[in-house]
C-alpha cells in the first residue's frame, strides 16, 4: 500500500491541504536529487519536512505533467537529474540555471517568511523553463524580448496546467467558472502568498493578491513601444509584465477548447489540458526563432491545434487575432496555406537556418564596456509570413541586429548583466543576474545564466552596491 503525505493543494494562501502519494524524487524519466537528506513526512506545513515533501510532490506532478510530451529518451538538459534547492537564501525568487531549480525565501518582517518552495505555481512555473528548455534549448540565449517572454510566460501555463492535474482543482474551478474558465479565479492568480507579501513591499511589483494573473486585458503591442519598468497595472517590455499577453491567450484557449465540446466534466477539463499541452510543445519545436516569436509560436499553434480537432482552429485563431498576436491577414494566410505544415514562414535559405544560433555584435561602451559584445540573435523576419497585428500600418519589425541592441541595452538598464568575465555561482549574484559577460576566444559573449521567477530591483541595487560580489 502506498504511503500518503499531506501537501498544500497548490499555494498556501488558499489554506487548502490534499493526500497525495509520496512521490519517488529520483525517479526516471525526469530524476531529481534535493542535497538535503529526505525526511520522515510531517504534518505540519510550518516545518521544513512539510516543505521538503510538498515541493517533491508538486515538481513529481509536473515532470509527469510534461514528460510525456518530450519524447521517449528526453532528459533535463544537463543530464538525467536536476538539482532542486528548496532554501536558496532570503530573496523575493526562484530560479531556474541549467543546472539547478533554486527556490528563495523572503523576509516579510521579523515573525512572517514566504518560502517560494511552499507554492506549487512557483515549482512549477521553474519547472516550466526546465522543461521548455529540453523542448527548443535555443530560445536560451536568443537576445530578443518576445522569446524572453515566452519562456515566463511558459512558466505560468505550466503552473496554470500543473495544479489542475489535481481532481479538486478541476472540479472547484468548474464549480466557480461552469466551464468558462477565462476568469479572476485561484486558477489564474499565480503566486498568491508570494504575491501578496511582496506587494506589501513593493506594490508595483506584484499584485495585490498574486504575482501575476492570468486573467488580464493586454493585448500584444511591440514591446519596443513599451517602457522597459513600470507598475503591474501597465504592459512594459519586461519579459515578466510582457509575457502576461501570451499567458491570457492559454487561459482563454483553455475556455475555448471546453466551449468545442458538449459538456464541462473534470474528465474533459483534464484531456484539455493534455491537449493544449501538446500543441504547445509541438509549436515550440517547430517555430522559427524570429523576434517576432508570439506570432511564429502563435501560426504553430494554430496549426497543431487544427491536428487535434478541426473545430481548435477557430479557438485559436480568433483568440491570437483578438489579442493582436497575429494579425488577421496573417493567421488566414497560414491557415490557408496548401502545405501549412511546411510553411515556417520563411522562404529559401533563410527557412534552413530560421532555428539556426546567429551571432551579432553589439556595441557596449554606453554600459561602459570598451569592446563590443557577442550576443545571439535570431534569423531575419523580413519574409516572415506570421506576423503581430500593430495599430500603426506603417510601423515595421526591427531588424534582428535592432532587436538584440534594444534587449541588451533594457538587461543593462535594469541591472541583469553581471559584467564580471569569470563564471562564478555566488549565492547572492544567482538570483540577481539573468546574463552573465564571458570572454571566449579573445571576444567577449553575453550569455544567459537564469531565469528568474521574479526580480527585485531592491536585492539588485544592494548586490550593485556590493560591487556583484
Amino acid at each position: 500500500m502506498s504511503e500518503q503525505i499531506q501537501t498544500w493543494e497548490t499555494d498556501p494562501a488558499s489554506g487548502l491541504q490534499i493526500s497525495v502519494e509520496r512521490p519517488r524524487i529520483d525517479g526516471p524519466p525526469f530524476a531529481f536529487f534535493f542535497p538535503l537528506p529526505a525526511p520522515d513526512p510531517d504534518p505540519d506545513s510550518a516545518t521544513p519536512a512539510f516543505r521538503y515533501w510538498n515541493a517533491a510532490a508538486a515538481l513529481r506532478r509536473g515532470a509527469d505533467f510534461w514528460g510525456p510530451a518530450m519524447g521517449p529518451n528526453a532528459q533535463w538538459f544537463t543530464g538525467p537529474v536536476l538539482e532542486v534547492r528548496l532554501d536558496a537564501g532570503a530573496d523575493w525568487n526562484a530560479v531556474y540555471n541549467r543546472r539547478k531549480l533554486l527556490f528563495h525565501r523572503g523576509v516579510l518582517n521579523q515573525d512572517t517568511v514566504i518560502y517560494a518552495a511552499e507554492s506549487a505555481d512557483m515549482l512549477c512555473h521553474e519547472l516550466g523553463h526546465a522543461m521548455l528548455d529540453i523542448a527548443q534549448p535555443n530560445l536560451w540565449n536568443t537576445c530578443h524580448n518576445e522569446i524572453a517572454a515566452f519562456h515566463e510566460s511558459f512558466g505560468d501555463v505550466s503552473a496554470i496546467l500543473c495544479a489542475l492535474q489535481i481532481p479538486s482543482v478541476r472540479n472547484s474551478v468548474l464549480a466557480v467558472t461552469g466551464g468558462a474558465i477565462f476568469q479572476d479565479t485561484a486558477l489564474s492568480r499565480i503566486a498568491k502568498q508570494f504575491g501578496t507579501a511582496l506587494h506589501t513591499l513593493r506594490p508595483d511589483e506584484a499584485d495585490s493578491n498574486c504575482l501575476r494573473n492570468a486573467h488580464n486585458s493586454f493585448s500584444y503591442v511591440p514591446p519596443e513601444t513599451l517602457n522597459s519598468t513600470g507598475s503591474t497595472a501597465v504592459l512594459t517590455s519586461s519579459p515578466h509584465s510582457f509575457s502576461r499577453v501570451f499567458t491570457r491567450a492559454m487561459l482563454e484557449a483553455l475556455e475555448g477548447m471546453m466551449a468545442v465540446h458538449a459538456s464541462a466534466t473534470p474528465d474533459r477539463l483534464h484531456d484539455i489540458t493534455l491537449e493544449l499541452r501538446d500543441i504547445m510543445i509541438e509549436a515550440v519545436k517547430r517555430a522559427p526563432l524570429v523576434q517576432l516569436y508570439y506570432a511564429s509560436v502563435a501560426a504553430k499553434m494554430m496549426l497543431a491545434a487544427r491536428e487535434k480537432n478541426e473545430a481548435y482552429e477557430t479557438v485559436f485563431r480568433d483568440i491570437f487575432v483578438a489579442r493582436s498576436i497575429l494579425s488577421s491577414a496573417s493567421a488566414d494566410a497560414i491557415l490557408s496555406s496548401p502545405t501549412p505544415q511546411e510553411d515556417t514562414g520563411f522562404a529559401g535559405e533563410i527557412a534552413e537556418n530560421s532555428r539556426a544560433i546567429i551571432t551579432s555584435s553589439v556595441a557596449s561602451e554606453r554600459h561602459g564596456l570598451t569592446e563590443a559584445i557577442e550576443v545571439e540573435i535570431s534569423a531575419n523576419p523580413l519574409a516572415t509570413t506570421a506576423r503581430s497585428a500593430v495599430e500603426d500600418a506603417s510601423l515595421s519589425p526591427l531588424s534582428p541586429e535592432e532587436a538584440a541592441t534594444m534587449f541588451v541595452d533594457r538587461l543593462f538598464e535594469r541591472g541583469l548583466v553581471d559584467i564580471r568575465e569569470e563564471e562564478t555561482e555566488s549565492p547572492l549574484s544567482e538570483g540577481l543576474v539573468t546574463h552573465r559577460i564571458e570572454r571566449i576566444g579573445g571576444r567577449l559573449h553575453l550569455k544567459r545564466v537564469s531565469f528568474q521567477f521574479s526580480q527585485s530591483m531592491a536585492a539588485r541595487r544592494h548586490y550593485q552596491e556590493k560591487g556583484g560580489s
